[in-house]
């Protein structure tokens, strides 16, 4: 899933599942834009099954829900800039990393070696060593991920009534109403609780697309470092004249040489060039003779200077440059591939409505008048177990000791529901012989729903009453059921039991 339909989903989530606000979407009206975005949608998707094409579909269908809830909301206009929050870091930090880290790189080299060209440079080889740990880390790090298998998922909390008065360690809420307290003062208590429960949800699902755009940062910068000093190295060469030695308290000449051979082994590969000998190494220990003329000719300076230059870019700037580029595919491709935490029960239900989308319940009522407030509790009961998406459809009421019309098995396709009153007596020679009939020509797929609303109503005072009844008719339609083929569903209006 792309960043801006995730971010577009996450911000309905979050006017959905906000405290009451007369600027948000009521419940029913959110209920009401579930049913248009599926009723639009129609059996579009079912071709496909559970494969890629279904889960686009599912997303698409999120997506279009949320665009409806957010333009429902009457937002104020700082509340809606929060959409536009992108899923990684900003250009302006990811320039000012780079600006800061040209400018160590550079003053780090001028301060420390201004006039000449040391062999044993504590900036240039604190550079190349650090970066090869760095490479070892990420090696490491990478082994450890292939055996682990197991990536951390980014789940959103769950928002809450007292989502505000949560500790700030919790979450990036804390930081974020401090660098931005005016905005959230401004769309008050209700809004405000909106806006940061969005704010941190969408905080941490975009958290690994903004963690490789670091990664790609850090990488970066690392190299601009690199960049900076051969800067310094290659600025302070055209108005100076390097002098190029080495000297320590500690170290022999035979000691630096194996350091310097093992430290520029990837520049000898690369030229082809053989070691320094322990002779060359000899003759650059130190910096100037008695007289004050150096020992080393002054065409070693820019010898140097070009092998340390060869040797960043080889141990650095190629490295951490082509690392760099790998941290931004893989961030472009993160912000295209993002994941919902679809396991919650907010998209629990939506996953049900969006099942449910194709479904039609083609219901017969017997010896039953369908009022108004008796088929709002029937859409109730579809709603609840179909899904929001199922489509009711009820067929003319037939009489008492009616046989099964022919036409109501016409509907292909169709979920075929006997609906029955359970205020009345099951007869075995009326509801038996009808059940009979039912099972014959619409097949054990068939359902049996028991109208209780009524007869609930009337024994609200007799639970066990109700009770009594409720047994007796599941077991009549279970004796009468041929295999068992049948069972009865108890419908109260309000939520159904099996």
């Amino acid at each position: 899933m792309k960043a801006s339909a995730l971010r577009d989903i996450v911000f309905a989530h979050a006017i959905e599942t906000a405290p009451p606000h007369e600027a948000l979407p009521t419940a029913a009206r959110c209920d009401a834009i579930t049913q248009e975005c599926l009723h639009a949608l129609g059996k579009s998707g079912q071709n496909g099954k559970s494969g890629a094409p279904q889960r686009a579909a599912f997303t698409a269908f999120l997506q279009e829900r949320a665009l409806r809830v957010i333009a429902a909301a009457q937002l104020p206009a700082e509340i809606r800039a929060l959409r536009a929050q992108a899923a990684g870091v900003s250009r302006w930090a990811v320039l000012g990393v780079l600006a800061a880290a040209f400018a160590v790189g550079y003053a780090g080299h001028a301060i420390t070696d201004p006039h000449r060209v040391d062999l044993l440079s504590p900036s240039l080889i604190a550079v190349v060593l650090w970066n090869l740990l760095v490479y070892v880390l990420l090696v490491l790090n990478g082994l450890r991920g292939l055996l682990r298998r197991k990536p951390a998922v980014a789940v959103p909390l769950m928002p809450v009534q007292g989502v505000a008065a949560a500790p700030a360690a919790s979450g990036p809420e804390g930081w974020l109403h401090k660098l931005q307290p005016k905005k959230m003062q401004l769309a008050g208590t209700g809004l405000r609780k909106m806006a940061l429960t969005f704010e941190r949800n969408w905080w941490q699902l975009s958290q690994r697309p903004r963690r490789a755009q670091w990664l790609m940062c850090l990488h970066l910068g690392a190299a601009m470092l690199a960049a900076g000093a051969l800067a310094s190295l290659w600025v302070t060469g055209l108005t100076r004249a390097y002098l190029v030695g080495w000297e320590s308290t500690f170290l022999s000449p035979a000691a630096v040489q194996s350091c310097l051979n093992l430290l520029f082994a990837p520049v000898h590969q690369l030229l082809g060039t053989a070691p320094w000998s322990l002779d060359e190494i000899r003759a650059l220990q130190g910096w100037a003779s008695a007289g004050g003329v150096a020992q080393a000719p002054l065409m070693e300076g820019e010898r140097w200077v070009q092998r340390y230059t060869l040797l960043l870019a080889l141990t650095v700037l190629a490295p951490r440059l082509l690392l760099a580029l790998w941290q931004a595919l893989r961030a472009r491709w993160l912000a295209g591939h993002m994941a919902l935490p679809l396991q919650q029960p907010y998209f629990q239900k939506l996953q049900r409505d969006w099942a449910g989308r194709a479904t039609v319940l083609q219901v017969l009522p017997y010896s039953l008048e369908i009022t108004p407030q008796r088929q709002a509790g029937l859409q109730r009961h579809v709603a609840q177990r179909y899904g929001a998406g199922a489509q009711l459809v009820l067929l003319p009421t037939l009489a008492y000791g009616g046989a099964l019309p022919a036409s109501a098995a016409t509907s292909e396709g169709a979920q075929q529901v006997l609906l029955l009153n359970m205020a009345a007596t099951p007869e075995a020679e009326i509801h038996g012989q009808l059940l009979a009939q039912v099972q014959q020509r619409w097949g054990v797929h068939a359902e049996v729903w028991l109208w209780a609303a009524d007869f609930v109503a009337r024994n609200s005072g007799a639970p066990a009453r109700v009770r009594e009844r409720e047994h007796l008719w599941q077991e009549f339609v279970r004796q009468h059921a041929r295999d068992g083929g049948l069972t009865a569903q108890v419908i109260t209006g309000e939520e159904a039991r099996p």
